[in-house]
């Protein structure tokens, strides 16, 4: 008896643990592609598990790959960027899909003219139409190229123009060499000049070649927002900032429509579009997600999304298009789920996913119908719902599925009892 509760409590605790997930994402090294399954991972490999991210709860999307390019985000040098060749061109960690400057480094990504190419890269930087090599201030717009001093650096961003020992903000007249740093303000027009015109003079004005009348400067860097490239003081430009005017460094946006989760006032899932994102408030909705791609005779999981999160659904998979000499299989078409630990996708149980898999390469479109097994009480008469997605099946054409190529299918199981048929009769 002591053998056998021994041998009970041994297998129990092999499959806690084989089924035990770390505290976040799997850290413990490059693990290669996760499998698309939301399974428990242990940092096992292989495997798929939900991310704390953010404040208002896990992630769901696959594992801990978020641009589903087969690249773990930790060792991902584009973790938003689909890019499983992580070529990168000029060694700057950053990979030349998700790099303003794929052939310069710049780790910082600095981009002043907020034009997509960062400055290291940029033949004109400050956007003003004069080339780096021409431009005596190469990071802040001079058109004009003024230079009071003749020193090489344009007045736009000399700090004193007038090359008398003073600087422009005690200077009484910035643009005229008189050497009186007192801080008293002459009242000769030419001392003040108003570049932008928006009636602040150049020497007080935040934003020198830009009109901001109202001063704004968020960060309260001495910047104007107007043409400060970082508004609000977290490090990350505002060409890639998903909350420009507010800190986030972190940049969390649990529901992935491009606003970061401190400035977001609406939570709605993003799958693929904004357009079809999955608002818990509405009725209940499904989701089929991304499109996808796949070889003939290997299998993809067909996911289940939706806007109610650990709640029973039950869930059909069918074919509605597909080539004219199409041959396909789905393994466990119809089933039902009940936990997504607070995200849009459900889990499935390992030996219960929905998996589709062709013969005959083309495009098949396939139906998701999601129903709550319950009512909903917010919506009691919105009980089901659709979605569709595309899979492209990419290879030659293999052996159909009907001559039994496929182990465990119905077909095979008529072939076999058709022979076990023929010997029998053989023997009488």
């Amino acid at each position: 008896m002591q053998k056998i509760l021994f041998t009970v409590f041994a297998t129990m605790t092999l499959s806690l643990a084989a089924f035990a997930q770390d505290n976040g994402e799997c850290t413990g090294g490059l693990c290669g592609t996760p499998e698309q399954s939301g399974g428990g991972c242990g940092c096992g490999c292989g495997c798929s598990i939900l991310i704390a991210f953010t404040d208002q709860g896990d992630t769901y999307q696959y594992a801990d790959d978020f641009d589903d390019d087969g690249i773990e985000d930790d060792f991902d040098n584009c973790p938003f960027a689909f890019n499983p060749t992580q070529l990168d061109g000029d060694g700057d960690v950053r990979g030349d899909d998700c790099d303003n400057c794929p052939q310069a480094a710049n780790f910082d990504l600095a981009d002043s003219d907020a034009d997509s190419m960062g400055d290291a890269c940029d033949g004109d930087a400050d956007g003003d139409l004069i080339e780096n090599l021409a431009d005596n201030c190469i990071l802040v717009p001079n058109p004009a190229l003024e230079d009071l001093d003749t020193d090489g650096i344009g007045n736009a961003c000399d700090i004193n123009d007038d090359g008398d020992n003073c600087d422009d903000a005690i200077d009484n007249c910035p643009l005229r060499f008189e050497g009186q740093c007192d801080g008293a303000r002459s009242l000769d027009a030419v001392c003040f000049p108003d570049q932008d015109r928006d009636n602040l003079e150049d020497v007080f004005d935040n934003c020198i070649a830009m009109p901001n009348a109202d001063q704004g400067d968020g960060d309260a860097d001495g910047v104007g927002d107007a043409c400060d490239n970082d508004r609000d003081n977290d490090g990350v430009d505002n060409t890639f900032d998903n909350c420009a005017n507010l800190p986030n460094q972190a940049q969390g946006d649990v529901d992935q429509d491009f606003l970061g989760d401190a400035c977001d006032d609406r939570l709605c899932y993003v799958i693929t579009d904004s357009q079809s994102c999955l608002d818990p408030a509405d009725p209940f909705a499904v989701h089929a997600g991304r499109a996808r791609a796949v070889e003939t005779g290997n299998g993809v999981e067909m996911p289940v999304f939706a806007n109610r999160f650990d709640t029973p659904v039950k869930y059909t998979w069918t074919v509605v298009d597909q080539p004219a000499d199409g041959d396909y299989s789905i393994e466990n078409p119809v089933g039902s789920v009940s936990f997504s630990g607070q995200s849009p996708q459900y889990r499935f149980e390992d030996d219960k996913r929905a998996m589709f898999s062709a013969r005959v390469p083309g495009d098949y479109v396939l139906e998701l119908r999601g129903e709550l097994v319950w009512p909903d009480a917010d919506y009691p008469d919105a009980k089901a719902n659709t979605s569709r997605v595309t899979v492209s099946v990419t290879g030659e054409a293999l052996p159909s599925f009907a001559c039994g190529a496929m182990p465990g299918s119905s077909a095979a199981a008529g072939v076999l009892f058709g022979l076990l048929a023929v010997i029998r009769r053989r023997r009488r």
